[in-house]
């Protein structure tokens, strides 16, 4: 997925003081509306990029965890990015590693460095009218922060292979051809960049790729076959695959087709159009490498072309239910009736690491509160009421 234009895109650019319209015109708010724990930093040097949203951040070193609480107005999947920029933003040369999350879930263990910014992406079908993306803390100080978070909502007819009881996460997203201009960049060794000789598309027949990503593209050279190798960990893990294509020159006494294999195993044989997008995706359950080829016909007179492809991974199994609602009820009482619990939001017993720290819970299939501990906070005052917490066990 590269770009589409929604009314319901959600732009926020963390730690900026005020909402703004960008170069585009799009519009960023501050995340004022979204949390309100963290504080507002600059960075001190600026990315490599020219990505504006990276040069403020918001940094949270009190709560363990700090969840943002974005707006799902339509019941369909959403489309999330986080993006991360450290930029030595305290002068201390120490990039953290911590945990960002999303409705009870991992989503990734984001480790930040000095050198170049990182960004995580998924695709998710909401369970409600919000989405909740947490920062968690899980190293002793070292503090999460986040610059940039987005949220939009898909079109059904995008990724109609991914299934819904899952969220898939970004693994490797190339923009084949493309020079350091534009986003997202690579020309493999040993393949031609080439560009073709038109400007728009006429047609785009998935997922809405923007135009400028499919112009450009790499051709083997002579006949060979294009090689296309992405490195995982040497565990199971379920892809989708999608890889774009257009034949960017029309020659009428010239034919180009090849099949395309995934992990060995054929998946298709692809005569890309002249001026038109289209896709070929693959499925596939694999350990380790992920190999695809791009094999040249034995009528073909032309070399394979591709001009960018995405390599999305499925997540580990969602959790069924989320905190019990008793309990939601009941810690909302708390941290409605003392001003230093305000403020910590999320799920509190979910994922089971990163709970909230004045808390125990259970490792039920719905979790339940069994401790509440409140010393140190220094609270005064009546106790609210909390008896429909039933599984609560210490105080």
């Amino acid at each position: 997925m590269y770009m589409i234009y929604t009314w319901d895109w959600v732009r926020i650019d963390c730690g900026s003081d005020t909402s703004y319209k960008d170069s585009n015109g799009d519009t960023w708010d501050s995340d004022d509306d979204y949390i309100k724990t963290g504080d507002n930093k600059q960075v001190a040097s600026t990315s490599s990029s020219d990505i504006e949203q990276l040069n403020t951040l918001r940094v949270f070193s009190e709560q363990s965890k700090n969840c943002y609480t974005i707006p799902t107005p339509t019941s369909t999947r959403y489309f999330m990015r986080a993006m991360f920029w450290y930029g030595n933003y305290d002068g201390h040369s120490k990039p953290p590693t911590f945990d960002l999350e999303f409705d009870g879930n991992k989503w990734a263990t984001v480790v930040t460095n000095t050198t170049s910014f990182t960004y995580y992406e998924m695709i998710y079908a909401t369970k409600g009218d919000s989405i909740s993306i947490c920062l968690a803390r899980t190293r002793d100080q070292e503090f999460p922060f986040i610059p940039r978070l987005e949220s939009l909502p898909l079109p059904d007819d995008m990724y109609p292979q991914m299934r819904r009881d899952m969220a898939w996460f970004i693994s490797y997203r190339y923009n084949y051809g493309a020079d350091d201009r534009d986003t997202w960049p690579q020309i493999p060794p040993g393949l031609d960049s080439l560009t073709a000789n038109f400007t728009s598309l006429d047609e785009t027949s998935v997922n809405v790729p923007p135009d400028s990503a499919i112009i450009k593209a790499v051709e083997a050279s002579a006949m060979d076959t294009i090689n296309l190798s992405f490195g995982f960990d040497n565990v199971s893990h379920l892809d989708h695959v999608e890889m774009y294509f257009t034949e960017p020159f029309l020659e009428t006494s010239e034919t180009r087709s090849f099949n395309v294999t995934v992990n060995r195993s054929f998946v298709n044989t692809t005569i890309p159009e002249y001026q038109i997008c289209t896709s070929v995706w693959a499925n596939l359950q694999s350990v380790g490498t992920l190999d695809i080829q791009l094999v040249p016909t034995e009528d073909s007179t032309l070399a394979p072309i591709i001009s960018a492809i995405e390599v999305y991974t499925v997540s580990q199994p969602l959790v069924i239910a989320t905190t019990s609602q008793n309990d939601l009820d009941g810690l909302e009482e708390f941290i409605d009736t003392f001003d230093q619990l305000k403020g910590w939001s999320g799920d509190p017993c979910l994922p089971n690491d990163t709970i909230w720290q004045w808390l125990n819970c259970s490792t039920n299939q719905s979790p339940r509160v069994t401790s509440i501990y409140l010393s140190g906070f220094g609270l005064q005052g009546y106790l609210p009421k909390f008896s429909q917490m039933d599984a609560l066990e210490v105080m």
